[in-house]
C-alpha cells in the first residue's frame, strides 16, 4: 500500500478531529489506523490514512487546517449536482480557498474522484467555456481557473491514499494540446483504481509517445485528446500508436473534447472514455483480468 507522504503526530490528529490523544492511540493500536514509526521510535500517520479513517466513518475534522486541508465551507452539504455553480463562481472570480473547500467537502462526504470529476469539475469547466463563447468571460479567467483547478488537484493527489498493484500505466497529450487538467485527472482515477501512474505531461509528439510505450511497456495507456492540429496527420499518427500498444500488449484508452465521430469512427483503441466514470470501469477490468 502506497500511501501521500504528508505525516502528523498523533497529537496533531487527535486536535484535527476533536478526540484526546489516548483515544487516538488506542484506535492505532486495534489497528483503525495505520501508523509508521519514525527512527526514533515516535508514531507517524500519513494525511491520506487519516482522511481514509474520516471517510470510513463518516467523519469531518473539527481542524482541518492543521492536516492541511481548507476549511470546511458553508455549503459543504449541498452535494454534487449543486456544487457545481458554486465551483463556477468560485473559479470565475479567482478564489482559491473556496474551490479548494468545494471538491474536498465532497472527497470527504466520500463520493469518488470521478464523480466530483465528471459532475462538478467538468461541468464548471463546460459552463466557464459556454460564457467565454458569449463573451461573458475573459480568456484570463478561463486559464486561471485552469490553473486553479491544477492547484486542487495536486493537493487531492497529496492526500489520496493508494492501494498500488504491479499495473502500470502512463500517459499525457499530443503535440500542441497543452491541456493538462483533463489528463491530470485521468492519473488520478487510476490511481484510484490501484494502477501505479505516471503522467508523461502535455504536448508530446507521437513518436515520443510511442517510444514511450516500446521502452515501458505499460498495461495502460491513456490519451487525452482536447486539441488536434490536422485531422489527417493525427489517424495516421494515431493508427501508430495504436499498433503500438498492439505490439506491447497496452490497453490504449482515450478520450477528449477533440475527438468528433468522424474521427473515432477510423479510430482502434481498447476504450473511448466519454467520462472519468467510463475510464474508472475501464480500468477496474482491466485490473481484475490481469489480476
Amino acid at each position: 500500500m502506497t500511501q501521500g507522504s504528508d505525516f502528523v503526530s498523533p497529537r496533531q490528529v487527535a486536535r484535527a478531529i476533536g478526540v484526546s490523544e489516548s483515544s487516538l492511540k488506542r484506535w492505532c493500536d486495534q489497528g483503525l489506523i495505520a501508523t509508521t514509526r519514525t527512527a526514533g521510535g515516535h508514531r507517524k500517520m500519513a494525511i491520506s490514512e487519516v482522511l481514509r479513517y474520516l471517510r470510513e466513518t463518516n467523519q469531518k475534522p473539527v481542524l482541518p487546517e492543521i492536516l492541511g486541508l481548507p476549511s470546511t465551507s458553508e455549503s459543504a452539504d449541498i452535494g454534487l449536482v449543486r456544487s457545481g455553480p458554486l465551483l463556477v463562481e468560485a473559479l470565475m472570480t479567482g478564489d482559491e480557498v473556496l474551490a479548494r473547500q468545494v471538491v474536498f467537502d465532497l472527497f470527504l462526504a466520500k463520493h469518488s474522484l470521478s464523480e466530483i470529476f465528471d459532475t462538478v469539475i467538468a461541468v464548471a469547466f463546460r459552463e466557464i467555456g459556454v460564457r467565454w463563447a458569449c463573451q461573458l468571460a475573459e480568456v484570463y479567467q478561463e486559464r486561471r481557473a485552469c490553473e486553479i483547478a491544477q492547484h486542487v488537484l495536486f493537493d487531492l493527489r497529496r492526500v489520496q491514499q493508494v492501494h498500488e498493484g504491479n499495473k502500470r500505466a502512463i500517459g499525457g497529450t499530443i503535440e500542441g494540446d497543452h491541456y493538462a487538467l483533463s489528463s491530470a485527472m485521468a492519473e488520478l482515477v487510476l490511481r484510484d483504481t490501484g494502477f501505479s501512474t505516471t503522467s508523461l505531461g502535455t504536448s508530446i509528439p507521437f513518436a515520443s509517445l510511442i517510444e514511450a510505450i516500446r521502452q515501458t511497456k505499460p498495461d495502460l495507456f491513456w490519451l487525452s485528446v482536447s486539441h488536434i492540429r490536422d485531422g489527417i496527420d493525427f489517424i495516421a499518427e494515431f493508427a501508430r500508436m495504436s499498433q503500438a500498444c498492439h505490439s506491447t500488449g497496452t490497453a490504449l484508452a482515450v478520450g477528449g473534447r477533440a475527438l468528433t465521430d468522424e474521427l473515432r469512427s477510423r479510430m482502434k483503441y481498447s476504450a473511448f472514455c466519454d467520462t472519468m466514470q467510463h475510464l474508472e470501469a475501464f480500468a477496474t477490468i482491466i485490473v481484475a483480468q490481469r489480476t
